[in-house]
């Protein structure tokens, strides 16, 4: 399909699938930030090797807000620019009204109905700014750019994201923006793309979080294109008409060049912004983390491997199953781990970074043999001083792999991305500072002035000049050339040539590894194409070497090559571990029957030890054409075999997996009870239900046995969870996951109880479940405080009126919690008790301040006189939480007394006397009141505040919260998102400041200051500041200490430099890695709530739980 943004004669060719000349109506001019000279005074807070040459080459106007770049084989440099951060690419964080609906989404059209739905005509606002691609040279040669355009604009559509991936090769430009998978090309050399070709569309399902993009754009060791999305989501018609459809998870894709054959390569990724391959086509990516205490991991993406993680995780508070069953783990991490990780996901190799961006693998010129099979991974992290660049390398660990020499390579840059010039100078893109786009930007280069050289010019020569001319016998030479770059180019050469002698020389002399390597992907390249390249794939089944065996054995079951099945069955049983595993995988490609029971001898051989392993087996059983043959080993006295099966039944969906809830070995219930509950296998799911009548107490298989039957909606079934919840032997967390689903039964939630995927129920009786309720209450009531406080709410939701007299108990005794004791209270009021007259007296005499607030609020609508007096006595004697509850009160009473009371009140307010931890209540009881001269002296009021001043407009945020719901807020609300940078008691992110002891000493203003003005005090530590002296000096550095006389400045080396202030002729600082708007998404409730949370914390940090 073609697509051209000129409309008319260009849509015509569209329609017809002709190639359309691109053009734009009119040209976009965004507002970039002027030359200054702050992108070369940077340079001196970054942190760099010894010997390495930093130069900035590019610095705004010529690039801002630089999302990922490529490097095309001539030195050009590709940008892709966003400027539609929060003007068009949205965060749902930003917009929490839309959560349901977003939930709900399938297809990128239903994503951009709900934008009309709830923007109306303001749906066109999105189509105001653009995402553009960006073209910068350096035409002279002297390391800085001096040219650049505009390739490629127009991506403003209402649907469209951020542009955020960009490969180069052979003139094609391949560029992602949801929803498209974009080819451009400029075919008349201007520097500017005139053939715009969308080759796929469909990526974004779901709006989720702003950032989780289509990017990592990759050409594989097979020539293909590879490329990633975000937890977005997909529903991609692929060009042979075949539908992918995943609303709900991120994936990697790969498809030809010309967009044909696309398929899912893996799945269950969060935000996997980047993808590299090493030296031996291993695909690895760096995975964000979901803000909720979990790490960022280091992931090996492997063919049909599944991460774990589901979108709609992010909005449980704790995150479902992804914390709770500790899918984020490195395998077997611990006890903990082992005893509840999914065995159906790719677990991460290790945890590492924080917010893993930009990465690149060295390709191997322009740095020293240290670095030889490294990557380099950009970790952003929201501020310079806390970013930069990291390194690492793998190293073989059974089928997978370990890390290795993990350290920082570059400090204190915000960068995005990183990747290699053909000279083999790094070069890094610096977004500056904040979250949205400062519309700043640079490119810088870093350069080991010690590894270049004669290598390095010769590399760039080849790059540049490409090896269309080059004889054979050269180009021979140059497969097994030190530069991956010239290695693949060779490669792609030869395969091009179709020169399938000169592989096969290759394969069957002494040369090295890679040139070998190379020369079996040619075959896989070649083969792909239609050549016939059976003879030499099998002749490199039987090299010496492993490696080349083990990438052999990937070919063979790629190009499906029949004659190939023998030595695949016996290197599973007899290769190594590599060999095993792309072995396994060939034969599930090859839909191989015979090799069923060597795969099954390598489950039970492998005994779950290698992760990868197993996977590569169930791949080879699932693939099998024969799955009665697969399933006759289901009963297998090996557990390791068992779970195999069961594994590949689940990727059937196969109803028989019901089979496993009987099995010996709990782990496998779990496993199966995952299965049928979560993809969901509905014709299982009666059977999962039944499990309840047996004895459980794994928590993963209790929520799903206990949602199954809520699903179910059967009578039967509520009794079961009654039951459940009646267990005194059940920890009290799944005791009241039971109580919440019967409290839910008549009017079912849209999302899970356990994933939190949109699943609607249709509203049920709830009469049919009353007497499970009453069945289960004498436990409840006679359970913990926990406990009994929801069973309470549970017999006034269904009109158990026996209960009162135990009710009436529980509320006189003060021994129990003031929870219980309230709950009680309202209990008797919803019951309609004849106890509920003598119960309110008793709480109005009560000591507890909280009842004595339930009480009046009670009388209030039995006794609406007797209530006004006592709750304008309150007001002048009660405490700030009984006040906060009258000034509610009074004004449900919507009475003239009670509104006269609360007009005293506001003029309290007016001349400073009302008590501060009542300011908010008081307005909201105004506006809840609806009365005009009310809301006329509160308006009075409100204009006498200092305007345009952002802290006295939230005054009345400052005293007066609730700390156990401000916890829940910093904790588990998804617009505030605290703990995705900050830690409190070792738990959270470790991108900002600790805040576990941020209430030590801090007045409560100030802790308002830094949520609303985040910039206007930021954190020691945390500051990045710029200082120019009166000599011209510039000293750059994290703030340690500043007085009337000195500046001290930690510099990147780790120097704490003295700066007087008088010499002091310029300043400047980078913005907090706050952002500006944190909190646009919370109320001032919410606000308020947490404020007082944070001036609880008192308690440093413990280094342990870090």
């Amino acid at each position: 399909m073609k697509w051209s943004v000129r409309a008319c004669a260009a849509s015509i060719l569209v329609g017809l699938g002709l190639s359309a000349v691109v053009g734009w109506a009119e040209e976009y001019n965004p507002p970039v930030a002027p030359a200054s000279q702050d992108g070369q005074q940077a340079i001196g807070g970054f942190k760099v090797p010894d010997g390495v040459n930093v130069q900035l080459f590019a610095a705004e106007p010529m690039v801002a807000n630089p999302v990922v770049f490529g490097i095309d084989h001539r030195g050009k440099v590709y940008v892709c620019e966003t400027f539609r951060q929060q003007k068009g690419v949205e965060d749902n964080r930003s917009h929490m009204s839309w959560l349901l609906d977003d939930l709900s989404l399938q297809t990128v059209d239903d994503r951009i109905a709900m934008f009309r739905k709830h923007l109306g005509d303001k749906v066109s606002d999105y189509t105001k700014e653009h995402d553009r691609l960006r073209l910068i040279q350096d035409t002279n040669g002297d390391g800085v750019a001096d040219h650049a355009t505009v390739f490629a604009e127009g991506f403003n559509a209402i649907e469209d994201g951020t542009g955020a991936g960009v490969l180069i090769h052979n003139g094609d430009v391949f560029y992602t923006c949801i929803p498209k998978l974009w080819k451009l090309r400029d075919s008349d050399g201007d520097g500017k793309a005139d053939v715009k070709e969308a080759m796929a569309d469909g990526f974004g399902v779901r709006v989720a979080f702003r950032g989780h993009d289509m990017h990592g754009l990759q050409l594989g060791p097979d020539g293909r294109l590879y490329f990633s999305i975000g937890d977005r989501g997909y529903h991609v018609t692929n060009q042979e008409g075949q539908l992918l459809a995943r609303p709900d998870t991120g994936a990697v894709f790969r498809c030809d060049l010309d967009g044909s054959h696309l398929e899912v390569f893996a799945l269950g990724l969060r935000n996997p912004q980047e993808l590299a391959f090493d030296d031996f086509g291993n695909l690895f990516t760096g995975d964000n983390n979901s803000d909720s205490g979990d790490k960022a991991r280091w992931v090996y993406v492997v063919e049909g491997g599944d991460a774990g993680w589901r979108m709609y995780y992010q909005y449980l508070p704790d995150r479902g199953p992804w914390n709770r069953e500790h899918t984020w783990h490195p395998y077997r991490e611990d006890a903990a781990t082992t005893a509840v990780q999914p065995a159906s996901t790719i677990p991460p190799i290790v945890n590492v970074a924080d917010g893993p961006s930009g990465l690149v693998y060295y390709p191997g010129t322009g740095l020293p043999k240290r670095y030889k099979g490294h990557f380099f991974l950009a970790d952003f992290r929201g501020t310079a001083g806390n970013s930069g660049v990291r390194s690492f390398a793998m190293e073989p660990h059974g089928a997978s792999f370990k890390l290795v020499d993990s350290h920082w390579y570059l400090e204190h840059i915000l960068a995005t991305d990183v990747d290699f010039t053909p000279d083999g100078r790094m070069m890094v893109s610096d977004w500056v500072d904040g979250w949205n786009g400062p519309n700043k930007g640079r490119l810088y280069t870093f350069t080991d002035s010690a590894s270049q050289g004669e290598a390095t010019r010769q590399v760039a020569k080849r790059l540049a000049e490409g090896l269309s001319a080059t004889p054979a016998p050269e180009v021979v030479q140059l497969m097994g050339h030190a530069d991956r770059r010239v290695r693949q180019l060779a490669q792609f050469e030869l395969a091009q040539r179709k020169d399938l002698a000169t592989l096969v020389q290759l394969l069957t002399t002494d040369q090295p590894q890679l040139a070998q390597i190379h020369a079996v992907w040619a075959l896989w390249q070649m083969g792909r194409a239609g050549s016939s390249v059976n003879p030499a794939v099998i002749t490199a089944l039987s090299s010496k070497d492993a490696e080349v065996r083990a990438q052999a054995a990937k070919v063979a079951g790629e190009l499906k090559l029949q004659a190939a099945e023998a030595p695949l069955i016996q290197m599973v049983l007899a290769g190594s571990a590599r060999e095993q595993f792309f072995a396994a995988i060939s034969l599930g490609h090859m839909q191989s029957n015979t090799a069923i029971s060597s795969l099954v001898d390598l489950l039970a051989a492998n005994q779950d030890n290698d992760p990868m392993l197993r996977h590569a087996a169930v791949m080879g059983l699932t693939g099998a054409a024969d799955h009665m043959a697969v399933k006759q080993h289901a009963t297998d006295n090996s557990r390791s075999i068992r779970l195999g099966v069961l594994l590949a039944m689940r990727r059937w969906q196969d109803p028989e997996i019901a089979l496993f809830l009987s099995d010996r070995d709990p782990d496998l219930v779990v496993e199966a009870a995952r299965a049928i509950h979560d993809l969901p296998i509905a014709e299982a799911m009666p059977a999962l239900a039944a499990l309840a009548d047996s004895p459980l107490s794994e928590d993963a298989l209790l929520r799903r046995v206990m949602n199954a039957n809520f699903r179910l909606g059967e009578v039967a079934g509520a009794q079961r969870i009654a039951n459940l919840a009646s267990s005194k032997t059940l920890p009290d967390a799944l005791r009241l996951e039971a109580v919440a689903e019967l409290m839910a039964w008549d009017n079912p939630p849209v999302l899970d109880r356990v994933t939190n995927q949109h699943r609607p129920l249709t509203v049920r009786d709830a009469t049919l479940v009353r007497g499970a309720v009453r069945s289960a209450l004498a436990s409840l009531l006679a359970g913990t405080n926990q406990v009994r406080t929801e069973g309470v709410k549970l017999a006034a939701k269904y009109g158990i009126t026996e209960v009162g007299p135990e009710l009436a108990k529980l509320l006189a005794d003060p021994k129990q919690t003031s929870k219980v004791r309230v709950e009680s209270l309202k209990a008797l009021s919803a019951l309609k008790s004849p106890l509920l007259n003598s119960a309110v007296d008793t709480g109005l005499k009560d000591t507890d301040p909280s009842l004595r607030s339930e009480a009046r609020r009670l009388l209030a609508g039995t006794d609406p006189d007797r209530a006004l007096i006592e709750l304008t006595a309150v007001l002048l004697q009660g405490t700030p939480g009984e006040q906060q509850s009258a000034v509610r009160v009074l004004a449900s009473l919507k009475s003239k007394a009670a509104e006269m009371v609360l007009a005293t009140q506001l003029k309290s307010l007016a001349i400073g006397k009302l008590a501060p931890e009542v300011e908010l209540d008081l307005m909201e009881a105004v506006e809840a009141l609806q009365s005009k001269a009310l809301e006329a002296a509160l308006s009075e009021y409100l204009q006498t505040r200092p305007q345009n001043d952002v802290l006295a407009a939230h005054r009345e945020c400052i005293s007066g919260g609730d700390a156990e719901r401000g916890r829940e807020v910093f904790f588990g609300n998804a617009a505030a998102s605290c703990r995705r940078c900050h830690m409190v008691g070792g738990q959270g992110g470790a991108v900002g400041p600790d805040l576990s002891a941020v209430g030590k000493g801090k007045p409560r203003l100030e802790h308002l200051e830094s949520i609303l003005l985040p910039n206007a005090k930021i954190a020691k530590g945390f500051e990045t500041v710029v200082l120019i002296t009166d000599d011209g000096l510039v000293y750059t550095g994290v703030l340690r200490e500043e007085t009337p006389e000195v500046v001290k400045l930690m510099a990147a080396t780790g120097e704490v430099i003295s700066v007087p202030t008088k010499k002091i002729e310029e300043r400047a600082r980078g913005k907090s890695g706050m952002p500006e708007d944190a909190a646009k998404g919370i109320n001032k409730r919410d606000l308020r709530d947490l404020v007082e949370y944070l001036s609880q914390q008192v308690t440093p940090a413990d280094p342990e739980k870090h």
